[in-house]
């Protein structure tokens, strides 16, 4: 590869192999407020970044939501209450940790910043969900609005509102074309399962998100959206031919790099026969140095996923597996855990270094990919805007408005009895309303459908659950429908979670009471009881999304979502 950055290249010389090392690892921060370890993170080990989880206070273990059983065990002591979230926060107050962090890793002997990176697909899949943030539906719900410049003007929102706080580089867009109905770790976090969809929407969205400074990142590579398997918990085999993978699974990639619009690319912990038989395409080198970069002509840097799922953990060891995947032509590692995982990786990449199966003329072509993204995007740089109070940005009239219209736009009625809809003013209405995540600000909070419900509704009551019923809410909501004459049933997909969609078919079939099903899927294999006569689908549980559902259900919003799948329940 060509080094044309002087800069970078000069840094290059003075880094010792302990900081080239730490430039090429992204290391996990839970929570809001940091403890003594992401200090160590910085000074000891050099890290070049933290991927910020910003909702929990530990970073978690993944268990099987079908089996319950704890795939991998990533969590190490540290007294807190595991069910406690971590505290909601302002976003100025948020962004005076960052802040701190940033002038920690400044002061650092060649002053090479950190990059903060995070997810924000929409929905429920935000980092950045405090401060009044405004949120969009996830990538399917952009296709439902029918307008790709809107994936545009959702990207450049989302890019301005995060690096008014300092989030740097974004795990968006997904790649993935959906073509199985039954995927329990894509489904709405696609775009489409058509390809052409996938291809002009990410587009449009990678546009934005550069237009506002903010580094995207296409994932999974190659391609994921074959497959009913959650490679979280087990190893998904996308059995698919080669040619079948290159017109569909790798469109959005060639589509994506041929203009420009991809500084980086995260890989999937999956096999790819068509491809190579025998690895997960994170530890392949077929995949990352042969067809990424040489057959797709990718010169960006190239990022691991979680390398604690349990697809690429069980198989090859976290640490182990970290330094495969740099030896096979990944440039960045994601390595969450916050123990003692991250000494072992950071020894397992030296000794792979030492040893010379990581060359040392590869590692500076690492360091120098991961170096010249962050100066391409400002990251050496003071930046202007960065007094600027970030509430002034999410206070944006238009990202606001912006806001509301995408809602409006990407909520549909997928089923609908003759005359079910709208509900009455005067009619009782039960909303049994799933307990979703943990956020509990004044904009998003438990309840929030019941709130907006009950300013259309004079006889509306409310009844709430855990995500996944347990037997009191099963009873309960038994006794409670009793007194309704519709109940309004929450049933949303949230990956890594077991759905109640058994139970509303049963409950239907049972008491015959007019049911309105309010999912975030398109999916009948995943969220949608077969026998729901009407369901609106908001592919977001988040504020805007759901008043406009709720304004949908007794006709006071005219949803205007499009079906985006050419799959039909």
């Amino acid at each position: 590869m060509e080094r044309k950055n002087t800069f970078v290249n000069g840094l290059i010389e003075r880094m010792s192999l302990e900081e080239k090392i730490g430039a090429l690892l992204t290391l996990g921060f839970s929570g809001v407020i940091p403890r003594r370890h992401i200090y160590e993170f910085i000074e000891k080990y050099h890290c070049g970044g933290l991927r910020l989880s910003t909702e929990s206070r530990v970073f978690g273990s993944y268990v099987d939501p079908k089996s319950n059983k704890t795939v991998v065990n990533v969590q190490n002591k540290t007294g807190y209450k595991r069910t406690h979230p971590a505290p909601v926060c302002t976003a100025s107050e948020y962004k005076a940790v960052l802040d701190e962090l940033q002038a920690v890793a400044r002061r650092r002997p060649l002053s090479i910043p950190l990059h903060f990176s995070f997810d924000q697909e929409g929905g429920t899949s935000a980092d950045f969900f405090f401060g009044g943030v405004n949120l969009f539906p996830k990538p399917m719900g952009l296709r439902a609005t029918n307008d790709p410049h809107l994936a545009y003007e959702v990207g450049l929102a989302v890019a301005r509102q995060s690096r008014a706080v300092g989030f740097s580089w974004v795990h968006s867009p997904v790649l993935d074309v959906n073509s199985d109905p039954r995927n329990p770790e894509i489904y709405t976090r696609s775009y489409s399962d058509r390809v052409e969809d996938v291809c002009a929407y990410a587009v449009e969205t990678c546009l934005g998100l550069k237009d506002g400074g903010l580094i995207a990142t296409g994932k999974h590579f190659p391609g994921r959206g074959h497959s009913d398997v959650d490679a979280h918990f087990q190893v998904p085999v996308i059995d698919v031919d080669r040619e079948t993978m290159l017109s569909r699974e790798l469109a959005p990639y060639r589509t994506l790099i041929e203009k420009g619009l991809l500084p980086s690319i995260m890989i999937a912990h999956s096999i790819f026969p068509a491809f190579d038989p025998e690895n997960i395409a994170t530890v392949s080198k077929p995949i990352l140095t042969g067809l990424l970069r040489r057959e797709l002509g990718f010169e960006g840097v190239i990022t691991t996923d979680s390398m604690t799922m349990g697809a690429v953990a069980t198989r090859y060891g976290v640490a182990n597996a970290c330094a495969m995947s740099l030896e096979a032509g990944a440039d960045l590692v994601l390595m969450k855990a916050e123990n003692q995982l991250v000494e072992e990786t950071f020894a397992a990449i030296r000794s792979f270094v030492e040893s010379g199966r990581i060359p040392m003329e590869a590692l500076d072509e690492k360091v120098y990919r991961v170096l010249n993204l962050k100066y391409e995007y400002g990251l050496f740089f003071d930046r202007r805007d960065n007094d600027t109070p970030p509430e002034q940005i999410i206070a944006d009239p238009a990202i606001r408005r912006l806001c509301d219209a995408v809602a409006q736009r990407s909520v549909l009625v997928a089923r609908q009895k003759e005359g079910a809809l709208p509900l009455r003013e005067e009619e009782r209405v039960l909303v049994v309303e799933q307990m979703v995540k943990a956020y509990n600000s004044f904009s998003w909070h438990p309840g929030i459908l019941f709130d907006h419900c009950e300013r259309y509704g004079q006889n509306v009551s409310y009844l709430e659950t855990a995500y996944t019923l347990d037997e009191e809410d099963k009873r309960r909501i038994y006794e409670e429908a009793q007194f309704s004459d519709t109940v309004v049933a929450t049933n949303y997909f949230i990956r890594g979670s077991l759905c109640n969609k058994e139970f509303w078919e049963e409950f239907i079939e049972k008491t015959g009471k007019k049911v309105v099903v309010l999912t975030n899927t398109p999916y009948e294999e995943i969220s949608i009881p077969r026998n729901a006569e009407n369901v609106v689908v908001t592919f977001a549980t988040s504020p805007a999304n759901i008043r406009v559902a709720a304004g949908a259900l007794f006709g006071k919003v005219h949803p205007e979502g499009v079906w985006p799948v050419e799959y039909h329940a």
